[in-house]
């Protein structure tokens, strides 16, 4: 089949999804993108959903899988006469009988090396858990949650210092290719898929309270959960009242020269404009934070500003 005549519907709801979904535009005839957010409202508007903005930009037909029916789509896709279905972070499970609609597959780019790290929360949970390594798996959806037999996995590194942010610049950086590649394979005939194996992992979606600071905790996992959360929804502490967003921060080594005698949480000073917070085995230097209200800022104007508060220990609850 020409490329340029194959016909293809894009499933997904995130930011992360746009450069892949906007390489296979490039490629191949995208008939209609389906988003699966709730509508947001704010000031009495309806906020569209990224990946809406981006499909209405370039005229491309979306349909809102939160508020349509799984029939109705499947019936869809069919008028449409849909090639292969693709979906990348759209946040629902889909029925087999829309799997089925498409012509030839559907398939779903998840950001993990499959069987590890199954489910909603993928990206934050390898940085959660220090990675280093990571990949990107392309599936045939078969109606179980990311069980489907392998198309391909390209694997990719998490440096040490990588936000969560640089893990999905790698994810695009390797997925977009990725998916171009295994979406023309599919066109041109049949795959030969490969089995997952092992029993792998589960990541399960953020909840409440899984963004809060356990100080007792090593710095690794403190500078861990940094990483994984920023920019949103953010690790957060509480200075007495205050629920305070940490963006960035740092491991600082063993030979920098602070207390150890100190309890866990509390935030020490140092080389007059550095602030960082005791954990169970060393120090993590804070180096922007965000109070309630406020806009980010640096630990040197928090600490200018009389905000940060040296020798304060900081807690997961308020102390108000």
């Amino acid at each position: 089949m020409p490329f340029d005549i194959s016909r293809i519907a894009v499933f997904g709801s995130s930011p992360i999804s746009i450069p892949v979904f906007d390489a296979i535009r490039t490629r191949f005839h995208i008939v209609v993108a389906v988003v699966s957010e709730e509508p947001r409202i704010r000031r009495g508007r309806v906020l569209p959903n990224p990946v809406q903005e981006w499909a209405q930009s370039h005229s491309i037909p979306v349909l809102n899988g939160a508020e349509v029916s799984g029939e109705f789509l499947t019936q869809r896709l069919v008028n449409d006469a849909v090639d292969i279905l693709f979906l990348l972070s759209y946040g629902r499970l889909l029925p087999q009988f829309l799997l089925d609609a498409p012509r030839i597959a559907s398939i779903n780019l998840h950001p993990s090396p499959l069987p590890w790290y199954r489910g909603a929360a993928p990206i934050e949970r390898q940085i959660m858990d220090g990675c280093t390594q990571s990949a990107v798996s392309i599936i045939r959806m078969n109606g179980r949650l990311d069980r489907g037999e392998l198309l391909a996995q390209e694997p990719f590194p998490i440096a040490d210092s990588d936000y969560r942010t640089d893990v999905e610049a790698s994810i695009i950086r390797v997925g977009a290719p990725l998916a171009l590649r295994i979406l023309e394979q599919l066109l041109l005939g049949p795959s030969t898929p490969l089995q997952q194996t092992g029993a792998g992992s589960y990541a399960r979606k953020l909840r409440p309270g899984d963004d809060l600071m356990d100080w007792s905790r090593s710095v690794a996992q403190a500078y861990n959960l940094v990483r994984a959360l920023s920019p949103e929804p953010c690790a957060c502490t509480y200075q007495e009242a205050d629920r305070v967003k940490i963006l960035r921060a740092n491991p600082l080594s063993a030979d920098t020269n602070l207390p150890e005698d100190v309890p866990t949480g509390m935030v020490a000073q140092f080389l007059h404009s550095r602030a960082a917070v005791r954990c169970s085995d060393g120090w993590l230097e804070l180096l922007e934070l965000q109070f309630p209200g406020k806009a980010p800022l640096s630990t040197v104007d928090l600490l200018n500003g009389r905000r940060l508060l040296p020798e304060i220990v900081l807690r997961r609850n308020s102390s108000a």
